[in-house]
């Protein structure tokens, strides 16, 4: 047994070659459950003791200074602190979370670490009445990040590492009967953290659950289970391999399968141990086989997620219960046939998304709700599968995604982003213990669950010898599974899937650095690429950071376009913002930096679908619409007709379709009717003999959506699963305007000042400045802030790209504005003229905006004022040539912030943008104005609602043809902040109308994403509104 200074000088810590000690082969989780009733049915297991609570805590400088009494049973640990375990320690006010990337936060020499290594210390203090005989005493750490040694009343017992996998270890010799101490010395860095570098927060401690099992010295030490099925994909063979703790020739094992009803399916079978079979190693195989025969059992998909239950019993040569576990059993079969991945015989498109393990208050610890609410929100927004970025996940996950049906792609716990070159520890052999261990235990871990169908080699470490040695090993092992890599792309054999990240529908992906290299090539010509029958899965696309994920809908057109498109994981599912409260109370959530670390990604670990706490992102909502499960088609309005085609694949679940007419958005005409779709089948539908009467300049729109017509595991009766929209002819000819019989406005010249006097209203411009600043309605003021040209939005993340404060990306939007002094110009009025016309008073304003001298931007506003108060506003702008994309083109005003409430007549209800609103169906919307900003944990241009023709914001009254946003804050102060919490309201509503406005782009956030379509590269614009205050 070691002592105490020989583990710190070993510094097992800091060596490739070493993994562990002690540490029992990995199996598929145990339960130790007391019958076989206790295990069809889910008991609580009187044998399993969770260790988790309050425990003592200390964290040391490293590991050299620990105390070495600290293992002692005297030791005196009262002064010390307490933890939560599980727990993150940076999550309980002890030392300092850090947020990279790419870089490592400490001097990169493998396997070498920091001497300044925080170190934790846990001790707990636990009683066993008496120790059983016979039984061995087995603690199972689930995850423990990065390296720990464990000690029993001071005995050493054990080391491990790899921080998402369990380290189960044998206590038996170390308890005694009554009180027994467990110290747990903790490292936050080891030569682990060098396969661990992927894009989260590092956080150390004892962050998953501790448990203490019980088990008979002969027991059952692992169960393997796997179906097949047959060629019609109808019958099926179960098969199940019982291995024990021992080799033992007088016991039996005993299965009996169960459908999720309790019905037993089919008479309990045995079979004998200890066959002298034997081995490649030599060894006499301590197992028992069941091959039964199952006769068109009910088929597991993420459609219908049925699962049987499987107990598994070891009876001694009395035939009593010595022992018994239990398993779900899902009938499912994967493979890829003819250059397609299938699930079941029919091709899959995944509707996936890329999850961390992540909760705002408590880092990487997950509860079973927050998990159970990940899944909900995945399924009620479209998705069907989930890839384990990029680690394996809590044992629980699985459990939820077989029961819930989740397809999930399982990543062994590996990245090495940092290095140079990035395959550095991927050729490297003396890694391949460090490399492989990581890959064979989770697949051990993990085989049993049929919602995992793809395993995964890790994620961003490049491409070398050991990811073929990890490839060659996996297909061996479990050929029942697709096994897939991204590193390397299509010039590796080490995939069975090609797995690109950010590859683009359209266009190749070049490096500035070198443009004749192509690393990435267009989905396209990746599948068309000679000799290549691979599907193609993106395992990371569309990233969602900030206000993003635009185009979306473009990558899942191809996807229904190209059989070997299978879909992809977007990145990523929740922001990893962190709660803290700043020293005004109020809180805010962290990324990197704000914590005092300086090797830092800044708020890169910011880019969900959903917000920490889990409401939603408006991108949500747009990956909803792209993924739906049915495409719905206007076939012709009279009758009127659709054609609603069916994505599922195995089931047809009876649905409510619901249709209405709106006419400006207002509901003229409703219907619905249950349907019931075949699996990949379509149905026509009259829905009307005719349309409504259509009434002259008046917009008519068709919505379609279907229903959940009852309640399932993760939805409400009603839920909405898929929704399409169709304009609606109107009727022939345009609306006859109405002359103005009031005359025309009176005029009023004063000192620089141009007043018109309409109605009850006085509106006055000043003629230097040539801006509209004053409008009075009564006696009161509305204008609090004047009318203006509005080119600047307040950059978002994909416009900043890779730049920060000392170091600039010029080719980032930000970049190109800077350059262009978008965010400086000076506006000039060279031109103030008005005419009293018969009807109206026109003003003529012309401007030049311009930067260091030069003119960047001509604009000119012709106004029409009328006598009751309306304000037409015709405006003409002209760029210079060369300019970069403008980020929008409009005008701002402000008006006093004493509006509760907004409506408009346009896309909604939810924020849109150009190239993100197919799931922003036109109608008639109202919201509080707190609801029209959205507040991105990195503060950005938000709440853009996209093709108003009339709004209303409080008394003010807008028509035209505009994207609209209404907002509390400036975009100058929006700009300037870096947290929700310095933001504050300006006292003003600013009103933002824009003619156009460049898209968010997002196929990725470090290059200009946003396609030219959506760009404003034109040298001129015209448009108009009309504004008036009722």
């Amino acid at each position: 047994m070691r002592t105490f200074a020989q583990v710190i000088l070993a510094r097992e810590w800091e060596n490739q070659h070493v993994t562990h000690h002690n540490v029992l082969a990995a199996h598929a989780p145990l339960h130790a459950y007391h019958s076989e009733e206790a295990a069809k049915t889910k008991q609580p297991s009187a044998n399993q003791r969770s260790l988790n609570g309050e425990w003592n805590f200390e964290l040391y400088a490293k590991p050299e200074i620990v105390i070495p009494d600290v293992i002692e049973q005297d030791f005196n640990d009262s002064h010390w602190g307490s933890i939560a375990v599980p727990g993150n320690w940076q999550c309980q006010g002890f030392d300092k979370p850090i947020y990279t990337n790419i870089k490592y936060p400490f001097a990169d020499n493998p396997p070498y670490v920091p001497q300044e290594n925080p170190t934790g210390v846990y001790r707990t203090r636990f009683t066993l009445d008496e120790r059983l005989e016979h039984s061995r005493y087995l603690i199972s750490f689930d995850g423990v990040n990065s390296a720990f040694h464990l000690w029993c009343n001071g005995g050493w017992v054990g080391y491990s590492q790899d921080s998402r996998l369990p380290a189960e270890f044998d206590l038996s010799a170390h308890l005694t009967d009554g009180e027994n101490l467990l110290t747990v010395m903790v490292m936050r860095w080891s030569d682990g953290s060098y396969l661990e570098d992927q894009d989260m927060w590092w956080l150390s401690g004892i962050f998953r659950d501790v448990t203490l099992t019980t088990k008979p010295l002969v027991s059952i030490a692992d169960v393997e289970i796997k179906t097949e099925l047959d060629a019609c994909f109808r019958d099926a063979t179960l098969n199940v391999t019982t291995s024990l703790s021992e080799r033992n020739s007088e016991h039996q094992v005993a299965i009996e399968l169960f459908d999720a009803e309790g019905n037993s399916v089919f008479a309990k079978r045995h079979a004998p141990t200890g066959q002298q079979i034997v081995d490649e190693k030599g060894a006499w195989n301590e197992r028992a086989h069941h091959r039964i025969h199952i006769d068109n059992p009910r088929k597991w998909s993420a459609e219908d997620p049925y699962l049987y239950r499987l107990v598994v019993t070891l009876l001694n040569s009395d035939g009593k219960t010595v022992d018994c576990e239990a398993y779900d059993v899902g009938f499912r079969q994967v493979d890829i046939t003819q250059g397609v991945l299938r699930v079941n015989g029919q091709r899959l498109l995944i509707r996936g998304v890329n999850r961390h393990e992540h909760h705002p208050e408590l880092g990487h610890v997950m509860t079973r709700d927050s998990m159970i609410q990940d899944i909900k929100l995945m399924k009620q927004h479209n998705f069907n599968a989930v890839r384990t970025a990029h680690y394996p996940n809590h044992p629980m996950w699985y459990e939820l995604c077989d029961e819930y049906g989740l397809y999930v792609v399982d990543e062994a716990n590996i990245e090495t982003h940092g290095q140079f070159p990035m395959c550095r520890l991927a050729d490297d052999l003396t890694w391949l213990n460090a490399f492989s261990r990581r890959m064979t235990r989770m697949v051990e871990r993990d085989k049993n669950h049929p919602s995992i169908i793809i395993w995964s080699l890790g994620n961003e470490s490049g491409i070398g010898a050991n990811h073929h040695a990890l490839y060659q090993w996996t297909k061996q092992r479990d050929p029942s599974r697709p096994v897939q890599y991204e590193g390397g792309g299509s010039d590796t054999a080490a995939t069975d899937i090609i797995a690109p990240m950010y590859a683009r529908v359209e266009t190749d992906q070049r490096l500035a650095s070198d443009p004749a290299v192509t690393p990435k090539l267009a989905l396209k010509k990746w599948i068309g690429m000679p000799g290549e029958q691979r599907p193609l899965i993106l395992c990371e696309y569309a990233h969602a950071m900030g206000n993003s994920l635009g185009n979306f809908h473009q990558y899942w057109d191809t996807f229904r376009e190209y059989p070997r498109l299978q879909g992809g994981f977007i990145w990523d599912w929740v922001d990893q913002g962190l709660t803290r409260t700043d020293e005004k109370g109020e809180q805010y959530w962290a990324y990197g930096g704000d914590f005092g670390d300086e090797i830092n990604d800044r708020q890169f670990c910011i880019n969900g679908l959903i917000f920490p706490d889990r409401t939603v992102h408006p991108t949500l909502y747009e990956a909803k619409h792209a993924q739906q499960f049915h495409q719905i088609e206007l076939l012709s309005t009279e009758p009127l007709t659709i054609r609603v085609t069916s994505e599922n694949l195995f089931t047809a679940p009876q649905e409510r379709l619901v249709w209405k007419i709106t006419e400006q958005g207002n509901i003229i005409a409703r219907g619905e009717r249950l349907i019931t779709l075949a699996p990949q089948s379509s149905e026509t539908l009259v829905l009307a003999d005719a349309l409504p009467a259509a009434k002259i300049g008046y917009d008519y729109h068709l919505t379609v959506c279907v229903e959940l017509a009852k309640e399932t595991a993760w939805a409400d009766n009603g839920h909405e699963i898929s929704c399409a929209q169709f304009e609606l002819p109107g009727a022939f000819g345009l609306p006859l305007e109405q002359g103005n019989l009031s005359g025309a406005p009176k005029i009023e010249n004063a000192l620089n000042r141009l007043k018109i006097r309409a109605k009850n209203q006085q509106i006055e411009f000043n003629t230097s400045t040539g801006e509209l600043d004053a409008w009075w309605v009564g006696n009161e003021q509305k204008l609090t802030s004047g009318l203006r040209d509005n080119f600047y939005r307040a950059p978002l993340d994909n416009d900043i790209g890779t730049s920060e404060a000392n170091k600039v990306d010029p080719n980032s939007w930000i970049a190109r504005w800077e350059a262009m002094g978008l965010p400086y110009l000076k506006r000039e009025c060279v031109q103030f003229r008005h005419h009293q016309l018969s009807d109206a008073c026109w003003i003529d304003v012309r401007y030049v905006h311009s930067f260091e001298g030069l003119a960047v931007l001509s604009t000119q506003w012709q106004y029409h004022i009328y006598a009751d108060g309306e304000v037409r506003l015709t405006v003409d702008v002209q760029t210079a040539s060369g300019l970069p994309s403008l980020p929008r083109v409009g005008i701002e005003l402000a008006l006093a912030d004493d509006i509760d409430e907004v409506s408009w007549f346009g896309r909604g209800p939810h924020e849109n943008y150009p190239d993100r609103k197919t799931s922003a169906h036109v109608g008639a919307y109202r919201a509080p104005v707190a609801d029209l900003h959205t507040p991105y944990i990195f503060p950005s241009e938000s709440g853009l609602r996209c093709d108003v023709k009339e709004s209303d914001i409080g008394q003010l009254h807008i028509k035209g043809h505009y994207h609209l946003s209404v907002s509390r804050y400036r975009a100058e102060d929006v700009a300037k902040a870096r947290h929700t919490n310095e933001l504050q309201p300006s006292g003003q509503l600013w009103v933002r109308l824009d003619a156009e406005h460049m898209g968010v782009g997002g196929d990725d956030s470090w290059t200009p994403s946003v396609h030219e379509q959506y760009q404003l590269l034109k040298r001129h614009y015209h448009y108009q509104l009309t504004l008036a205050f009722h």
